[in-house]
């Protein structure tokens, strides 16, 4: 009978379902919206569903970054967006999240530039990128040219970071933070020059005048202090080490501008060989460290770290067999919900808060460091939630090349696990929201205080975008 048939399929693509995520890089849960969970599976979405999927959560608020947009004290945005945006408890104007991040700045103008080119997430892309620019022609030039001059010795103790180019400060002003802060991260200059470069590539956004001042200014600043070898603070802002991960911007960044000057006929406004200096030696470093996060010093080395995912997208600054390689190690990081930033992370470790105190974003020194990892029990690592819409990103460029049935997949498994991670109805900062991570409470695993974290709301921005991109070549 056709109930019985029914009932049969049923079973079977229970079981054959079971059998792929069995074999699957990485385990596909139960989202915590039930309204997503048809659309959260290993079989690739149709265009009509990945449409549902962006209206469901458009209907929610879950992608819209505009409530975290700096506003000076008239209520006029300002440019740049902070860390975190507005929750069901407030805003994060009492915290460090509420700061803007050059990192997090890039990235979020990149994917609204990346997911609506002629609208107004191309407006708001630009508008902040020009923040960025005109806060480090304001107040960081000088530091620039301090080091370029040799005034200033920078790669010394942490009381020297902050005569660094500062790589965060207060959005709703455009002012330095003048607490210490350690700076030393050289991947956030990288992202800031690659994404100002991006939009001077697309036509949206000339580079000339003094954006073309500052970026000379930054590639002699990384040139002088051999920002190849250097051990700085990386994406995470903790254990200083020579990381894969902030060689990679620092190369994109080269390739991009020495594109741009092909296409412009621009002139480098620094040295002559400076471009081909950075070029070749943030190429023999990666070459020599990838795919490992961290080989120097050994104390802090690391084989698998997703920040190591933004080489392979969007900054794709390596190739398919080391993308394969990277994403090969990542499996370590993988967890039920989301992702490790790496193993033996202790922040956002188990019960955080009460270990910590009051002050969930509080930053580390070397020495600190030492003293919060001793507090992880392995295993316990928070499991954040901006990596799975990259991986699922960077699959989806590899089969709009390769057209190869087992990309599309892939793809589609990390978009599910992203849609799976966006909030309950009993998150306590509300439902709906792209978080930061997955930390453990006691037993539960529960979003942390940073929801929802902007640069996870443009991470799945972009991978949804990229679902569209690779269903059209089904189509």
């Amino acid at each position: 009978s056709s109930a019985w048939a029914r009932v049969v399929w049923v079973v079977c693509a229970a079981a054959l379902a079971e059998a792929m995520t069995a074999t699957s890089p990485a385990q596909l849960g139960k989202p915590f919206r039930p309204e997503l969970e048809k659309y959260c599976r290993l079989e690739p979405l149709s265009l009509q569903e990945l449409k549902e999927v962006k209206d469901l959560l458009d209907s929610h608020g879950t992608l819209d970054v505009t409530r975290a947009k700096c506003k000076d004290k008239d209520g006029k945005f300002t440019g740049p967006f902070s860390a975190s945006a507005a929750n069901s408890k407030g805003d994060h104007s009492g915290s460090s999240m509420f700061g803007s991040w050059l990192r997090d700045n890039c990235i979020i103008a990149y994917g609204l530039y990346l997911t609506d080119p002629e609208g107004q997430g191309c407006e708001d892309s630009k508008a902040c990128i020009a923040s960025i620019a005109t806060f480090l022609l304001t107040h960081e030039a000088h530091r620039i040219e301090l080091v370029l001059g040799g005034h200033k010795d920078v790669k010394g103790a942490p009381e020297t970071w902050m005569d660094r180019p500062h790589i965060r400060f207060i959005g709703e002003t455009g002012l330095e933070d003048t607490k210490w802060y350690n700076h030393k991260q050289n991947d956030a200059l990288g992202y800031f020059m690659w994404c100002r470069c991006q939009l001077a590539l697309a036509d949206k956004m000339p580079l000339t005048g003094d954006h073309l001042k500052l970026l000379g200014q930054l590639f002699e600043y990384l040139r002088v202090i051999e920002c190849w070898e250097e051990h700085d603070a990386g994406h995470w802002e903790e254990h200083s080490a020579q990381h894969a991960s902030s060689l990679g911007p620092c190369l994109a960044a080269t390739k991009a501008f020495k594109e741009l000057m092909k296409k412009t006929g621009l002139m480098a406004p620094c040295k002559t060989d400076t471009l081909d200096i950075l070029d070749l030696k943030l190429s023999l470093c990666l070459k020599e460290i990838l795919p490992n996060e961290v080989i120097r010093p050994a104390e802090n080395a690391k084989d698998a770290d997703s920040a190591l995912i933004f080489l392979c997208y969007p900054l794709d600054v390596v190739d398919d067999a080391m993308g394969a390689s990277i994403m090969e190690r990542l499996a370590k990081c993988m967890g039920q919900v989301a992702m490790a930033r790496y193993r033996k992370d202790s922040y956002w470790c188990k019960d955080y808060k009460e270990k910590i105190g009051d002050d969930p974003t509080k930053h580390f020194t070397d020495e600190e460091l030492k003293e919060r990892d001793a507090l992880l029990v392995p295993g316990e690592e928070a499991q954040w939630c901006l990596f799975d819409p990259m991986v699922s990103a960077y699959y989806g460029k590899l089969y709009q090349k390769s057209k190869k049935p087992e990309h599309l997949k892939l793809q589609q498994l990390f978009l599910s696990r992203a849609l799976a991670a966006i909030t309950g109805d009993d998150c306590e900062f509300g439902a709906w929201m792209c978080c930061e991570a997955y930390y453990l409470h006691g037993d539960k695993w529960e979003p942390n205080d940073n929801t929802p974290l902007v640069w996870t709301q443009i991470d799945l921005k972009m991978a949804l975008y990229e679902m569209e991109q690779s269903l059209l070549v089904v189509a």
